[in-house]
Parts: C-alpha cells; sequence; structure tokens
C-alpha cells in the first residue's frame, strides 16, 4: 500500500506541535522555577553571571545538585549547537550559491571529498568564534548581539509576510491550510502589526534612567546589518541568481554519472 506523505499538510502540523510542547513544557517549567526560588536578591546579585545555577542551587539546597541539573541542561543544548551550526553553514552555502554573499564563489564549492560545504561551514565556525570573544571584551556588546538576534529572526517573518499582504495574497500557491477571504488578509495584517510593536519595544532601555553600560543597543545592531544588506543589495544585485528549481532527474542522471 503505498503511502503519500503530504508535505503540505504534515509539515505545518509538525511545526504546530513542535511550538504547542514547547510551550506546555516551558510553561510548567517556569512555575516550577518560580516556586524554587527562596531568595531573589541572591539570584539578582550573584556573581555567577549564570541565574539558573543559583536557582538550582536554592531548589535543591546543595552545589552538586545545582550542578548534575546544569548538566542534563548543558548536553541538549549542546547537541542542539550542532544542528544550528550545520544549518548556518548549509544556509550561508545556498546564499553564496545564488551569489548573494561576498566571496560566493570560493564559498559555493563542495567539498568532493567530504561530500558538504565545507568553506561555508567553516566561515560560519570563524564568525561564530569571533562573536563569542566578544563577551570577555564587553557583555553589554555581547548583549546587544544576542538582542539584534530575536530582532533580525522576528523581522524575518516580517519580510515574509508583509509582501504576501501587499500583493493580495495571490503569489503564492494556496496550501492545506490556506485562509480564505478577509480572514487571512486580517490575520496577516494583525502579524505584521504585532511583529512591528514587537521590535519597538524591544528597543526599549532595560531600566531609567540608563547609561551607556545598562543601554540598550539592540536597535544599533539590527539598523547597522540592515543598511549593510540593504548596500550589498545593491552592488550585487546583477549578479544575483535567486532560488532554482532542480528536477529530479537531473540530481538523478547526475548522481549517476558520478
Amino acid at each position: 500500500m503505498l503511502i503519500r506523505s503530504r508535505p503540505s499538510k504534515n509539515i505545518p502540523k509538525a511545526v504546530l506541535a513542535q511550538v504547542a510542547v514547547g510551550f506546555f513544557t516551558g510553561f510548567f517549567y517556569m512555575i516550577a522555577m518560580f516556586y524554587s526560588i527562596q531568595d531573589l536578591d541572591a539570584i539578582l546579585n550573584s556573581v555567577i553571571a549564570f541565574p539558573l545555577a543559583e536557582i538550582y542551587r536554592q531548589a535543591t539546597g546543595s552545589r552538586g545538585g545545582a550542578l548534575g541539573l546544569l548538566i542534563v541542561a548543558f548536553l541538549p543544548t549542546v547537541i542542539t549547537c550542532i544542528g544550528c551550526y550545520i544549518t548556518a553553514g548549509r544556509t550561508l552555502w545556498t546564499l553564496a550559491r545564488d551569489n548573494a554573499t561576498p566571496f560566493s564563489k570560493w564559498m559555493a564549492k563542495v567539498d568532493k571529498r567530504m561530500h558538504n560545504p565545507f568553506n561555508a561551514t567553516l566561515v560560519c565556525g570563524v564568525l561564530i568564534t569571533v562573536l563569542a570573544c566578544i563577551y570577555v571584551g564587553s557583555t553589554t556588546a555581547f548583549n546587544a548581539f544576542v538582542g539584534s538576534y530575536v530582532q533580525l529572526s522576528t523581522l524575518s517573518y516580517l519580510a515574509a509576510i508583509l509582501p504576501h499582504l501587499l500583493s493580495g495574497r495571490s503569489s503564492i500557491k494556496p496550501g492545506y491550510f490556506w485562509m480564505k477571504g478577509p480572514i487571512g488578509f486580517i490575520v496577516n495584517a494583525l502579524s505584521c502589526i504585532y511583529i512591528v510593536a514587537f521590535i519597538v519595544i524591544f528597543c526599549f532601555p532595560y531600566a531609567l534612567p540608563t547609561d551607556a553600560q545598562s543601554m540598550n543597543y539592540t536597535s544599533l545592531i539590527t539598523g547597522g546589518l540592515t543598511i549593510f544588506v540593504i548596500v550589498w543589495w545593491f552592488v550585487r544585485r546583477k549578479d544575483y541568481v535567486g532560488p532554482r528549481v532542480v528536477a529530479l532527474d537531473s540530481v538523478k542522471l547526475a548522481a549517476d554519472a558520478k
């Protein structure tokens, strides 16, 4: 019996399931953390730059118990970072393949011996290491880079939803969960409004009065990177290829030829 995968139906369901599971598990985890706090001032004034460690110490009553719980949280994080790192390398390789990055010809190469985009992955590793070194020099600058990730990832949704809304929702082929009629326009419009409001609020200082050390510089990082991308687009727009559809038959023939 032939079983159809139906990606247009199952992939959105899988994404929704992931968000739902993460919400419920995170919700109950936060409740447990809040009830475990016995001394809030000790957490806020802790010399350790990781408040969760102090919360675990208060919850377990021992340093060994806190260390054990931190290891339980650390190991899945390491495993997740590996997948994120590989994904970042392949994303950079995809952009280089479309001539959208500096040194695109070098980064678009696929290593024949390891059969992966080694150059693009290496560049991601170097950039991640350099950005991590910022924490040694200035925690304020490092927090600005981390905060800019939240803004940039949120703006990526706006970059997809807003053109879709302005084009009358006519440039994308309807999928299984397509919202028909005015409801689709309302949901897209509310999403754009929410994203814009979130970006503005996220640029506010953490507390008032503020100074050079406690200022929120996330807007500077986000705005500077946005300007750089816009300038680079005008520089390389003639060489940009864009996503291409590759027939599966041609991929099979190329694999058979090897």
